[in-house]
């Protein structure tokens, strides 16, 4: 299936109706099962609208120009093109002899977020898509942004803007803008200021593939070398297990390409052990940067990274800020914007499984984040239902894009994680791999984690399987002064109050003890007391945790998880304002050093034992997923670098709130208390 909702010739498109192509639009958002919002549609149809009379009947001096000998330039009209993997649709293409613009549609007054939105898109051609990379260097071809207002008169005519000569010499120094009846005169001075007459075969630029520059991965690593974020940095722990596990990691993937095998590396390890890290290093440094991609499901953590590189170099000053590969400085934002094209969130990426004939070039090397959490077949992915198991699908692809060359896939594997119904788990990539005749590396502690129905024994002794001596990481760099406050966790989940209590006392012996309140204003002076300097504190809780509201806390309430990780504590918007509660899903992966874990209701103590419920209408209902329910609680309390307290609530004493009866909430109270936690109070 094509990339573009449309497209046509230039002489299909000026005999075309404006019915017909919005119809043929809105065909294909169906197709895709994207829901077409009403403002949307009407976009759409202003948009023909104004290519129409440009192009068919328009302003005279562009009916002149396509009149006139020669100025059949503008050949192919695309429409709607999803630039896959990065979530980005553009407007409108134009195809023309020696030049492509890009045009996007706007109803209201240009901003600087519409201009960087064009300049962005022009830019990610630039270095992304192989064929108009390939055509603006060998062809002196030439992109040109455009910014159309659907609706009232621009006050001045577009003007040519002049070439980028240092950071991209094919590309407009910057958008020209024009409103509707002066769009024909854009177009025209920009097939004026053609350098070459090569002409880019709409059909070849269409099923184009996308695959960086090389300089704009030595951006993406000269960016990421220069962070300041706290919550990717300052990590106290085992360095030196990292670089181990790295180090190894980079000689299977040499291995495996060098004999141009198709191979999966597993790193596994507990929540906080730095997983990320490596497949982040393994995708942003050294050898292995230019041909690697870091795909993840946690789309959150891809927020704040890409805030992340933005921010580092806000806060530094001019004189020290380096740019590689020669972009100038007033460029850099462009480059920031793109270094997120290694990061990659795992729905849009999913999404074009669903096409069995695509194939990538810039991922040869294949990070995958959170892989226990690959999802079965039929499972929904931006509304449509996987055709095969994610790992399959995964493994088929970069099979398909790198025929007889050898690809691989690093798959990072967190255990006791599974926050969502319909995830597989390890054994699904270990199935996937075996069927397909895979090799992969996995050491002795990663086969371990698998259940003893998953007969470990067999993927031990598979003639498949290279031994990897670093392929665990044991040791959470949360919790970096003791890591018994994991067992603890794990003990309170698992219902074994001595043990849990025994750790607790060993806790509360290092001046770490695990504390409990059944008020949330005394939580909150007790974690602004302790956020102090560069620490942050945040509220966060499950996300089935609604009866949390009748505390002011909503757990439904979207909100920027980069705001909240990465904006000062004088900020309302940020964790430590104490006010924006978030929930397992989008603080998995991320990490603060004080933390309010509140306990609702949905995993209560019912008959000794835990028992797991969701609010469904206006109660609780029974909920089956009791692994699930648990290991969101088990996120929750490993996210705190430095400490946490519990905050169970009272319950409403009145009776009148049957939701939130209080002894919901004191068997919770009672059994943390049992495991050694302490009042704060």
């Amino acid at each position: 299936m094509s990339a573009a909702w449309y497209h046509g010739s230039r002489a299909d498109f000026l005999s075309a109706s404006r019915e017909f192509i919005a119809g043929q639009l809105a065909t294909r958002a169906a197709e895709a099962n994207l829901e077409i919002a009403a403002d949307q549609a009407q976009e759409w149809d202003r948009s023909v609208d104004v290519l129409q009379e440009t192009l068919k009947e328009g302003i005279s001096i562009l009916r002149e120009a396509l009149q006139a000998p020669g100025n059949e330039a503008i050949r192919d009209v695309i429409l709607e093109y999803d630039f896959r993997r990065r979530g980005l649709r553009m407007d409108c293409i134009l195809l023309a002899e020696g030049a492509l613009f890009v045009v996007e549609f706007k109803r209201s007054t240009f901003g600087r977020a519409d201009r960087d939105q064009v300049m962005g898109y022009a830019v990610n051609l630039i270095e992304f898509h192989r064929v108009t990379r390939e055509w603006t260097e060998r062809s002196k071809g030439i992109v040109a942004p455009i910014l159309v207002r659907t609706t009232g008169t621009l006050a001045t005519a577009p003007h040519w803007p002049g070439f980028n000569p240092l950071s991209w010499p094919s590309l407009a120094d910057a958008p020209m803008e024009a409103d509707a009846k002066r769009l024909g005169r854009a177009l025209s001075l920009g097939l004026e200021e053609r350098r070459g007459s090569g002409h880019m075969p709409a059909k070849d630029w269409l099923a184009s593939s996308f695959s960086p520059s090389s300089s704009i991965i030595d951006a993406t690593v000269s960016l990421y070398g220069n962070h300041d974020v706290a919550a990717i940095d300052e990590h106290a722990a085992p360095k030196e297990a990292i670089e181990r596990s790295t180090t190894e990691i980079r000689k299977h993937i040499r291995d495996a390409l060098a004999s141009k095998k198709n191979h999966v590396v597993f790193l596994s390890g507990a929540p906080g052990a730095g997983k990320t890290l490596v497949g982040l290093d393994i995708v942003m440094r050294g050898e292995t940067a230019g041909d690697a991609v870091f795909v993840t499901g946690n789309a959150p953590l891809v927020d704040v990274l890409n805030r992340a590189l933005r921010s580092s170099y806000k806060r530094r000053a001019a004189s020290d800020i380096r740019i590689a590969s020669g972009y100038r400085r007033r460029d850099l934002h462009h480059v920031i914007g793109a270094a997120g094209y290694k990061i990659v969130k795992a729905h849009q990426f999913l999404g074009d499984l669903s096409n069995q004939t695509h194939r990538q070039e810039d991922g040869r090397i294949l990070v995958f984040d959170e892989a226990q959490r690959t999802y079965e077949k039929g499972r929904r992915v931006i509304r449509k239902p996987l055709p095969d198991h994610e790992a399959d699908l995964i493994l088929a692809l970069q099979a398909r894009s790198y025929p007889n060359q050898g690809a691989v896939v690093v798959a990072l594997i967190g255990h006791n994680q599974a926050i969502n119904s319909g995830e597989l788990g390890m054994i699904a990539w270990l199935r996937a791999v075996e069927a397909k005749k895979w090799t992969y590396s996995i050491s002795e502690d990663t086969l371990s984690l698998l259940r003893d129905e998953d007969d470990p024994e067999h993927w031990r002794k598979s003639p498949l399987r290279r031994p990897l001596t670093n392929g665990h990481l044991a040791q959470s760099m949360r919790f970096y002064r003791n890591s018994a406050v994991e067992g603890w966790a794990a003990a309170v989940l698992d219902g074994k109050a001595s043990a849990a209590s025994t750790l607790a006392r060993q806790l509360s012996d290092e001046r770490l003890p695990i504390l409990i309140t059944r008020d949330l204003a005394s939580a909150r002076m007790w974690a602004r007391s302790n956020t102090v300097g560069g620490a942050r504190s945040g509220i966060i809780a499950s996300a089935q945790a609604k009866r949390l509201a009748a505390e002011g806390l909503f757990v439904d309430l979207e909100s920027d998880i980069a705001t909240w990780m990465l904006a000062s504590t004088g900020d309302v918007r940020s964790s430590s304002g104490l006010e924006v509660v978030q929930n397992q899903f989008q603080v998995q992966g991320l990490e603060l050093e004080y933390c309010i874990v509140c306990w609702d209701a949905d995993l209560r103590r019912e008959t000794n034992a835990w028992k797991p419920f969701k609010f469904r209408g206006a109660g609780w209902q029974n909920d089956s997923a009791e692994e699930v329910v648990k290991n969101s609680y088990r996120v929750l309390r490993t996210r705190a670098r430095k400490g946490m307290v519990i905050f169970v609530p009272r319950g409403d004493a009145s009776g009148r709130d049957e939701t939130r009866r209080p002894e919901f909430y004191d068997g919770i109270a009672r059994f943390l208390e049992e495991c050694g936690a302490q009042g704060l109070d």
